[in-house]
């Protein structure tokens, strides 16, 4: 198979096309509703079939769907990490608290083995200073505090993230940002990362940035071109070595936002606005 690549095809399709023991690192986010269905076909099983044995698996969930896939993957279970946000969703909530939180199911098949990178390359806070730790004392032990350092590779990944959801309409999509410390700490440099229910696209951008393979697919034809449109836009950044970051320089900003746009669902005209 192709590898770079968003296709039009189903995800089971796409993973049985998928060799034994090829990919680092598989995504799985459906409509979170039909996880039970997932489970009982045989999605989990098949992940499994096509993960190394250094590979990751990332399931995104959300109560009350979690219950079956947490039963589905608990013999492969490592880590449950919480994304937080504070927009989308019910503005109000008579009978219970307002949403604001998603899991995500971090999944191995060899806890030894599997890759994990714990530097996520996010700038600490402007308030994070070096200092020296205080001395530890315990029953008559004593040992000198070490020095800590700001690391050049960012923060610790934390199994708390909180990034606000993108604003693309009823495009199904998950923040860049949270993509870019999945995809850095699960996924090695040139791994191959595979995403059956690829929304927006967003995944694969990071990937390109981050110099990994990927292979998506998604099934419906409408969030499909939006994802190519979306991922071919990243061909006209530019890279800023200076302050090492992907800039989009302003000659293109107006075609881009024409261009999404049109493949925004058009019976919300309140989102026409959100690419501008």
């Amino acid at each position: 198979m192709e590898i770079n690549k968003i296709y039009n095809k189903d995800a089971f399709e796409l993973l049985f096309e998928l060799e034994d023991e090829s990919v680092d690192l598989i995504i799985l986010d459906p409509n979170y509703q039909d996880w039970e269905r997932f489970c009982a076909d045989g999605l989990i099983v098949q992940a499994v079939r096509v993960l190394k044995k250094t590979g990751n698996i990332l399931c995104f969930t959300k109560q009350p769907f979690d219950f079956e896939l947490r039963k589905e993957v608990n013999h492969i279970f490592r880590r449950e990490i919480v994304w937080t946000f504070t927009n989308g969703g019910a503005w109000v909530s008579n009978r219970m608290p307002l949403v604001s939180h998603q899991k995500i199911y971090h999944c191995v098949v060899d806890s030894k083995k599997s890759f994990f990178n714990e530097r996520t390359r996010v700038d600490y806070s402007e308030n994070t200073k070096s200092f020296k730790r205080s001395k530890k004392v315990f029953e008559g032990y004593q040992e000198e505090g070490k020095q800590f350092e700001k690391s050049k590779e960012g923060v610790w990944l934390r199994d708390h993230l909180h990034f606000n959801k993108p604003h693309t309409g009823k495009i199904p999509s998950k923040p860049q940002e949270l993509y870019n410390i999945l995809i850095k700490c699960y996924c090695p440099e040139n791994g191959l990362v595979v995403e059956p229910f690829s929304g927006s696209g967003n995944f694969a951008k990071t990937c390109i940035k981050q110099n990994k393979n990927y292979i998506g697919s998604e099934l419906d034809k409408k969030v499909f071109d939006y994802s190519i449109t979306n991922v071919n836009e990243l061909g006209e950044y530019e890279y800023d070595g200076e302050n090492k970051t992907w800039i989009l320089p302003i000659r293109h900003l107006e075609t881009v936002a024409q261009r999404k746009k049109r493949y925004l669902l058009m019976e919300d005209p309140n989102q026409i606005g959100l690419f501008e």
